[in-house]
């Protein structure tokens, strides 16, 4: 549990049980992160769009979800979406709060690999990723504390915070400060607020949504769940929290349910109590945000007659053109 405005780490849990097992699980195991990687990828994807000058790269941009095989370095990738769910022509948004896979590694292929790799690589935790399509999956290794610190970025709009184990050491009346190490900036303000608004839906109704029963706060986050459910993760913050859940067990063989499953109840609970009392801080956005009603399912912009919109957020001159071509009345 961190303060993602300072890198102060605020608690730390190893383990189960301190008396039966003295390894820090936090510190120390490195189990891949799966789904809670995605982010970065659509961060990347933002980034380059913003680099580029491009508008097919934004939150309401839409790709197609259905089995696909990547052909990469003359080598054939076909992953699969958790349970054999597809959900056709869907926007990044959407994507990224049902955690859907293919769509991942679509969007990271439109990003770049390379730049994929080089947002993680950004972020100074963690193995290094390799510009594969599978990167988009998180099958590369990192710590719970490396992943608190990864994911800072999304709460400082883009600036990295390293985490801060100590503030001071005193010793026989003298104080010894830490070294501190230099914030850093990974991405830019306007592509690192996309993806923190796009996780708030993860929360409010996707495959996070669950904790809505009982936590009322504004907030984003990523579930993460492995092959053969071997880990499961959750990563959620609100403006002055920011907690990680991996559940898991040694020896990595399967602990048999998904992030959603193991690691958001016990996120839930955390925060509930952290935070109870607290007031509703929202994800402030930073200049160059614009704002446009789009229908949920197209991306394109918001008519009379489309059933479920959303208020999306767009860098300023990526909002789109087009109305929404299923519902707009012809004669």
């Amino acid at each position: 549990v961190i303060n993602p405005k300072t890198g102060e780490i605020l608690a730390m849990v190893g383990g189960r049980n301190y008396s039966l097992s003295q390894y820090n699980r936090a510190v120390s195991a490195k189990r891949q992160p799966g789904s809670a990687f995605k982010p970065f990828v659509y961060l990347a994807a933002f980034e380059r769009g913003l680099e580029e000058g491009r508008t097919d790269l934004t939150p309401a941009a839409t790709v197609l979800d259905e089995p696909t095989t990547f052909l990469f370095d003359n080598q054939e990738y076909a992953p699969t979406n958790y349970g054999g769910e597809y959900d056709g022509v869907v926007t990044y948004r959407r994507a990224l709060a049902m955690s859907r896979n293919i769509a991942a590694v679509k969007v990271a292929e439109a990003a770049g690999f390379d730049r994929v790799a080089a947002i993680w690589r950004a972020t100074g935790v963690g193995a290094a990723a390799r510009p594969y399509p599978s990167i988009a999956l998180g099958v590369f290794e990192a710590s719970p504390l490396d992943i608190a610190q990864a994911y800072t970025p999304f709460a400082n709009l883009g600036v990295l915070r390293p985490l801060r184990p100590l503030l001071r050491v005193e010793e026989g009346g003298r104080r010894i400060d830490p070294p501190s190490e230099q914030s850093v900036s990974i991405a830019r303000p306007e592509s690192t607020f996309l993806v923190t608004n796009m996780m708030r839906s993860v929360i409010n109704e996707g495959t996070g949504a669950s904790a809505r029963a009982s936590f009322a706060l504004d907030a984003a986050g990523k579930s993460g769940t492995t092959n053969d459910l071997r880990d499961a993760w959750f990563v959620g913050f609100t403006p002055e929290l920011l907690t990680v859940v991996w559940v898991g067990l040694d020896d990595n063989q399967p602990v048999g349910l998904t992030g959603t499953q193991a690691a958001l109840p016990i996120w839930t609970a955390f925060m509930n109590r952290a935070l109870a009392g607290r007031p509703n801080v929202g994800f402030e956005p930073p200049p160059g945000i614009a704002f446009a009603d789009i229908d949920r399912d197209t991306g394109k912009l918001a008519v009379p007659g489309c059933p479920r919109t959303f208020r999306e957020a767009f860098i300023q001159g990526t909002e789109p053109l087009e109305l929404c071509y299923l519902h707009t009345f012809r004669p």
